[in-house]
């Protein structure tokens, strides 16, 4: 692992011109793409990134020295020497008071600043960059029920500052044993803590016995270490950093990806393990309780249902026929050895699983890494079919423990599915750009919103994004400059286009907003098309929407991927 993040604002590369182009193929629902990273110094340390401290902008750093003076749970936020007092200079009133007789217990919030927010929220207490805390409204005098946190962060950076980190805990922990020795309720039960951004260590949490808030009830705590790290994109403007930084998302995979698996699949495989954050020394060999009750184990987080729903799909009989199990083993489905007492033991340990009692070392050896992926493939392919245009949801259908078959609207309506489900899409795109990169040292990019950007304020989704830019690279080694006129568009910019349809500047063919693969983020529009169109076919583009290119359109390409390109997904 590096030890810097080198993330800095993402620099405007793409000269080409601004006016649009489009067409009316696509899907009906809102493709507004959603809006980071567990990164532990050890495998068992859930701490967060060991390289938090960025540089932004300039390239500066983004630490200095804070003061040393302890926060005393004694004293009042006022009389604390280590908060500076800004409530008079922030205007206090500013900050909203609850009704006469709330007797709602108060609880905490901390998330990172949010720099698309306008005018900037006004929270409690601001880290600030060199760990330094100031307050901006005096929660005890507020009595406030919601005592915000926010760390304040540069244009393109989502990693806290060591010092900011440190700040976060200490304060958090001050205002937790303050809150506690106020109400009886908390002392008994703990404060409740949203952490959105996965800021405050988990060992603050466990020491102060933080309450999670009811969205995160159904994740363990290192799917929301991640989960939390995703939400860093928001909101933190533009920025970029290298790919192999990515590798920090996902716990390793050691074995090759399988002969039939396709981009897509790999894709949403790595977005499962990201949202599972197995353990980093020894992925597949993860054991841990779930929320919810039962045990999960491997790369992918399987539960015992998810087990037992697998093995009865190979159909095997009852009993099991040792000719059909001997079929498999030389498809690659099953590994070499397993028998029918190799089934029944499996079967066992699944069951185990769901009564809540974890696996022993020799149980989990039922398992091997091999047959985990191929589990994991089929496994992905049944949710897909839920889900065929959202591999977000298609990943957080999976961590729900379910078979697809057993799924219900309730479980993909509740918050943590939510969450789980913008954290997913995240995790989806950034494998895209992991496959699509060739060298340690390309650069992945992102806009305002988190999105992928390939420049001058324009995005693409990951994969489009990476694979533009290697056509990009490609075609000006051979003296050729791919002009991009309009690549994604949110749902208002494609209204508005398709309101200015035929005007100067725009093309009589314009898609209905909410039906245009540019909102997918997944569509350019070439200046220069005919002398871009073997490079961008090359990186897995199609002139048109895949049925050839579009009469009256021909600047527009749709990625697909350059392999297996018969997904949804694409």
């Amino acid at each position: 692992m590096s030890k810097n993040p080198e993330i800095v604002p993402a620099r405007n590369k793409d000269d080409g011109d601004s006016h649009g182009h489009d067409h009316g193929h696509g899907h009906s629902h809102d493709h507004r793409p959603p809006t980071e990273k567990f990164h532990a110094a050890v495998a068992t340390s859930l701490s967060g990134p060991a390289r938090d401290v960025g540089t932004v902008g300039d390239g500066t750093s983004t630490v200095a020295a804070a003061t040393t003076d302890t926060l005393d749970p004694k004293q009042p936020p006022s009389k604390q020497r280590r908060i500076v007092d800004r409530t008079q200079a922030s205007g206090e009133q500013a900050l909203e008071m609850p009704p006469i007789g709330d007797t709602t217990p108060p609880k905490i919030s901390v998330s990172l600043q949010d720099l698309n927010t306008q005018p900037p929220e006004k929270p409690h207490f601001l880290v600030k960059q060199d760990g330094s805390i100031e307050m901006h409204g005096d929660p005890e005098k507020l009595n406030a029920k919601d005592i915000k946190v926010q760390i304040e962060r540069a244009e393109g950076q989502i990693y806290p500052s060591d010092q900011q980190k440190k700040a976060a805990d200490e304060l958090v922990t001050y205002l937790s044993q303050r809150l506690k020795g106020q109400n009886p309720e908390l002392a008994r039960t703990g404060v409740e803590v949203n952490d959105r951004d996965a800021v405050v260590s988990p060992e603050t949490r466990q020491r102060e016995q933080m309450r999670q808030p009811a969205q995160n009830a159904g994740m363990t705590p290192e799917t929301q270490q991640n989960v939390g790290n995703m939400n860093r994109f928001r909101g933190g403007g533009s920025g970029e950093m290298p790919v192999r930084n990515t590798n920090d998302y996902y716990p390793e995979r050691s074995v090759p990806r399988q002969a039939n698996e396709s981009d897509q699949q790999a894709q949403l495989k790595e977005a499962v393990a990201g949202l599972w954050n197995a353990d980093r020394a020894k992925p597949y060999e993860t054991v841990r309780k779930h929320p919810d009750g039962d045990h999960r184990v491997g790369r992918y987080g399987f539960s015992g249902r998810q087990i037992h729903n697998w093995l009865a799909g190979l159909d095997l009989g009852d009993p099991p026929d040792p000719a059909k199990i001997e079929e498999l083993i030389k498809q690659g489905k099953l590994p070499k050895g397993f028998n029918v007492e190799s089934l029944k033991k499996l079967q066992a340990m699944a069951d185990k699983m769901g009564k809540g009692e974890a696996p022993s070392a020799d149980d989990m050896k039922l398992l091997p890494k091999e047959m985990q992926e191929t589990m994991a493939t089929d496994m992905v392919n049944q949710y897909k079919q839920l889900f065929p245009d959202n591999p977000g949801a298609a990943a957080a259908a999976m961590m729900s423990g379910k078979p697809a078959t057993e799924l219900t609207q309730q479980d993909v309506s509740s918050p943590t599915f939510k969450q789980l489900e913008e954290a997913g899409k995240r995790l989806y795109d950034m494998a895209g750009v992991r496959q699509q990169s060739t060298n340690e040292n390309d650069t992945m990019r992102w806009d305002g919103q988190g999105r992928m950007s390939i420049g001058d304020g324009r995005w693409l989704n990951a994969p489009a994004a990476q694979a533009l830019e290697a056509a990009k690279a490609d075609a000006r080694a051979h003296g050729i400059d791919i002009r991009i006129n309009s690549a994604g568009r949110t749902y208002e910019e494609q209204a508005s286009l398709f309101a200015r349809r035929g005007t100067p500047g725009v093309s009589r063919i314009v898609a209905r907003p909410g039906t245009s693969n540019h909102e997918d983020g997944m569509a350019i529009d070439v200046a220069n098309w005919q002398a871009a169109k073997p490079f961008l076919q090359k990186y897995g583009f199609v002139h048109g929407d895949g049925n050839g290119p579009i009469r009256g359109d021909l600047v527009h390409f749709k990625f697909v991927g350059n392999r297996n390109s018969n997904t949804r997904y694409a």
